[in-house]
């Protein structure tokens, strides 16, 4: 289990650095280079979301599945609505571009022919009653 962890830790901290990395190219390319800015916010985002990875699987491996799955998912809420309201300054449930969850959303939302971030909220709030009901 040590083995396991130390790889755990180490993955969540080389992403954790690569994130950054990019996430602040992006910010120096924004204004001279978009189209360079805008790869950075792939790459950015591809970081954080194995990041985030890292954690959850630390959470699955000392608590269980459900346990993980729901802190995902609350995790994902918060952070959604934190990020969207205090640094980009949109509404709680905004759907960026970007973003592979942000892409989905935007296809369900299409499908269903709904509002993204009425087909956000719906997703993020499904999900924890189902996870919820589960447990």
């Amino acid at each position: 289990m040590t083995i396991f962890l130390t790889i755990v830790f180490l993955v969540h901290l080389i992403s954790w650095v690569l994130y950054q990395k990019h996430q602040f190219k992006e910010r120096d390319l924004y204004e001279i280079k978009p189209q360079e800015a805008y790869e950075q916010n792939k790459k950015w985002h591809f970081w954080k979301g194995i990041n985030h990875i890292s954690v959850y699987v630390l959470v699955w491996s000392l608590y269980g599945f459900w346990s993980m799955f729901l802190f995902a998912t609350a995790f994902w809420f918060g952070f959604d609505i934190l990020c969207n309201v205090i640094v980009l300054k949109r509404p709680a449930f905004y759907v960026g571009v970007t973003a592979d969850t942000d892409k989905f959303i935007r296809k369900v939302a299409e499908f269903i022919k709904i509002k993204p971030e009425y087909t956000s909220a719906l997703i993020k709030v499904l999900i924890l009653i189902i996870l919820l009901i589960l447990k």
